[in-house]
């Protein structure tokens, strides 16, 4: 899609046109992305955004975006962003087709468990166990257990209202409105291959297209909530009661200790690994280990 295109559904001025394959937030990694940024400080952030082909912000920070940019303008670029991603997901094919849903043969799903009749794939030899729910678009790799209770492809939380001031100086002016909008979901959920999910866990599908994904050989414990947008990579241990707020990036072999939290957008770098009750708020190098007092030292 371009900007052009994209101005007829929202209320863009469109300055330097530029094709977009999805919509993402400050930070994105993967793809050719469409952002937002609604101030100064988020214009920073613009810099150590590789994926963004184009950005909607205010005509009086527009001269900060670099040339080699797209280009939009908007009284109020957050508004104007999430009023193109719902046109986008209730009336047009940009982030999802349907389909009938496909269970292979070999798969063994419990009579008590629910599988969304449509959008979505259940690999081989897949065990899904009672009570479990499988919304739409989830797909779940050969060999994977789904334990008893797991929700795969919830909506997630993400609300404008305005709580999302949060505090913060730099947004006191902004219009929240007065009540709680929902953002919809509009992407997906993908298991890779002999994944485990434990009893009562949940993993929302993700925002905008890039899909929620944990990787070949991660395990999941119980009581483990992975919020949308979440990639985790494989082989990786994920213990009881964790939290991984939303755009977390998790690499490959990485450790989660029971009851950790992860702050929205972190990263964890390989083999890193996070002790029992730590709140994580900034990226974890490859090969570090983070105690719940946030002492970082390497691993012996």
């Amino acid at each position: 899609m371009k900007l052009s295109d994209a101005a007829k559904h929202s209320p863009f001025r469109v300055v330097r046109d530029a094709a977009f394959d999805d919509l993402a937030l400050l930070g994105a990694n993967d793809g050719r992305v469409l952002v937002y940024a609604g101030d100064a400080r988020s214009l920073e952030r613009l810099g150590k955004t590789s994926a963004a082909v184009a950005v909607v912000t205010t005509a009086e920070l527009a001269g900060g975006v670099p040339s080699s940019l797209g280009l939009a303008t908007a009284d109020h670029p957050e508004s104007a962003f999430y009023d193109l991603h719902r046109w986008l997901h209730r009336s047009s094919d940009f982030y999802w087709r349907d389909f009938a849903t496909t269970i292979d043969p070999s798969a063994r799903v419990h009579e008590r468990a629910y599988v969304a009749p449509r959008n979505v794939r259940i690999g081989a030899r897949v065990v899904v166990e009672p009570n479990a729910t499988i919304l739409e678009r989830v797909a779940i790799g050969d060999d994977t257990i789904v334990r008893a209770g797991a929700v795969l492809g919830s909506e997630g939380f993400e609300f404008k209202g305005p709580a999302m001031r949060q505090g913060r100086k730099s947004r006191a002016e902004w219009d929240y409105g007065t009540t709680n909008v929902a953002v919809p979901h509009a992407g997906s959920v993908e298991l890779g291959a002999r994944v485990e999910v434990q009893a009562n866990s949940t993993v929302d599908r993700s925002l905008f297209r890039v899909a929620t994904r944990i990787g070949d050989d991660t395990k999941i414990d119980n009581l483990v909530h992975v919020a949308h947008s979440v990639r985790i990579g494989a082989r990786c241990l994920v213990a009881a009661g964790a939290t991984l707020s939303g755009s977390v990036v998790v690499g490959d072999e990485v450790w989660i200790g029971p009851q950790v939290v992860i702050s929205s957008g972190v990263r964890l770098g390989d083999r890193s690994a996070i002790v029992i009750g730590a709140t994580i708020t900034k990226d974890v190098a490859p090969g570090e280990r983070v105690a719940s007092d946030l002492h970082v030292y390497r691993l012996p």
